[in-house]
């Protein structure tokens, strides 16, 4: 027997939207485009300028992606924050992905959003804060170090 192959994501979904809107089968008003990766206005804005990038193959959170895709889609944020600042004036930026249905995702293809803020908009910021108690701070850590492999000893 041979090696076994690799099971790989598709490249497109023919269900997502995104997908049709990275194959051009739906218009968009797109303003940077590269061969990974494309950013186009959101057409329902939480605020005038709020745009989205997205990665062109279908992946449906950002954990999914590849690394090599996850930096070049990050690469593009600061060029396409400073654009968007200035082209709406904004005083600042949220620069947030919402992985997954309990984080507000409501589109199954990883993406970033960029939006425009400013002093007065009707944007509710900022999240309550929460506090760790005792050694909740320590275990939380350490579970996490766990999963990325980087306990010491």
């Amino acid at each position: 027997m041979g090696e076994p192959t690799a099971v790989t994501q598709p490249s497109h979904d023919p269900h997502c939207i995104f997908c049709k809107i990275v194959l051009g089968e739906i218009p968009s008003a797109r303003v940077l485009e590269t061969d990974q990766a494309v950013a186009f206005l959101d057409i329902h804005p939480v605020i005038p300028g709020h745009t989205l990038v997205v990665p062109k193959a279908h992946y449906a959170h950002l954990g999914d992606l590849p690394d090599s895709l996850a930096s070049h889609a990050g690469s593009l944020l600061p060029r396409l924050c400073r654009a968007i600042q200035a082209a709406t004036g904004a005083a600042g930026l949220n620069v947030i992905v919402n992985n997954g249905r309990a984080a507000g995702q409501t589109i199954d293809h990883c993406h970033w959003h960029i939006i425009p803020r400013f002093d007065d908009d009707p944007v509710n910021w900022p999240w309550p804060q929460g506090e760790y108690l005792g050694d909740e701070l320590s275990q939380m850590r350490f579970r996490i170090e766990r999963e990325l492999g980087e306990v010491p000893g």
